[in-house]
């Protein structure tokens, strides 16, 4: 399932590590073939948004293939135990600092690895979900002509989970004091104490703007069967459908404007109107990709992800 990175000599791994040297996460960088779908080898958890799957397609074309790799999660990693403990024995080909203070070290792996590669349960696509279906579609329709692999870093998910957030929701053109309003037709409103916004509770949103923050909550039953019910019904209490399908659309119906949100892992700024999403579970994101049924589209924020713009600069054989 994890070939070679195209045109290196071996698999590559990844290390992370926090400002206090503990491991944050541990993986193998490799090529992900665009078969591993079909064959259930891959599990999607997020439906994914023809617009963005277009603009990754363009991106594809543009950049002859993918700079950043594909996040992976594998509930177990140790078919390629042997492998990492022995790479990263030696020195790292690569230092890093992270954002955070950290290091990503990189070492590229032994040739003689690639003659067998170790073969993989069922992993996790945690990150990518639109360039991943833009590859596909892009192979299918000119075969030959686009690469069927795309780079992809597999992480140890059993011993070095990753962190789980929500997406959030910015809704542009949205008045605050009117929205408030309306939400308390078909949600209990509460406005928080000035500060920080808290972690939201499940089955809470918080709905932020002006400098204030309510939490929005017992939403309306009627409200949501009225609005969820052409959604597949593994949907139905899950974050992310519930606001893209129920909370934004009423709060820009009412004021006559055009649920077209932005995306964002980062609350909404001071200056902008949003909604801050509690996370889904573990239990929600294995079923689903299990299931097929997958997840709304930008419903996680996994990670913590490879340095941006540093992977694809990997030394070719």
């Amino acid at each position: 399932m994890l070939a070679r990175p195209l045109g290196r000599p071996s698999y590559y791994v990844l290390e992370r590590r926090d400002v206090l040297g503990r491991v944050e996460q541990r993986g193998v960088i490799g090529a992900l073939g665009l078969h591993g779908v079909e064959s259930g080898h891959v599990l999607r958890h997020q439906q994914v948004a023809d617009a963005d799957v277009r603009f990754q397609a363009r991106l594809l074309k543009e950049r002859g293939g993918s700079i950043e790799p594909l996040l992976l999660a594998a509930p177990d990693l140790s078919p390629f135990e042997a492998c990492i403990e022995q790479t990263i024995a030696g020195p790292a080909d690569q230092e890093l600092v992270t954002p955070e203070g950290g290091t990503q070290r990189l070492w590229a792996c032994a040739a003689t690895w690639t003659a067998h590669p170790p073969a993989l349960p069922p992993v996790l696509l945690a990150d990518g979900h639109h360039r991943l279906e833009a590859a596909r579609r892009l192979h299918r329709a000119h075969p030959g002509a686009v690469a069927d692999r795309l780079l992809a870093l597999v992480v140890d998910h059993r011993h070095y989970p990753l962190t789980l957030a929500a997406t959030h929701r910015v809704v542009p053109g949205l008045d605050i004091e009117r929205a408030v309003r309306t939400a308390a037709g078909i949600a209990r409103v509460d406005l928080h104490p000035p500060g920080a916004p808290p972690a939201p509770r499940p089955g809470t949103f918080l709905l932020t703007g002006g400098g204030r923050v309510w939490s929005l909550s017992e939403i309306s039953p009627a409200a949501m069967a009225g609005r969820l019910r052409f959604l597949p019904p593994e949907w139905v209490e899950l974050p992310a459908a519930i606001s893209d399908h129920v909370l934004i659309p009423v709060l820009c119906e009412d004021q006559g404007i055009q649920a077209a949100p932005r995306y964002t892992s980062d609350h909404p700024g001071p200056g902008e109107v949003g909604l801050i999403l509690p996370p889904p579970t573990w239990e929600q994101i294995w079923s689903g990709a299990a299931s097929g049924a997958g997840m709304p589209p930008k419903s996680t924020s996994l990670g913590p992800l490879p340095l941006p713009g540093r992977i694809g600069r990997l030394p070719s054989a």
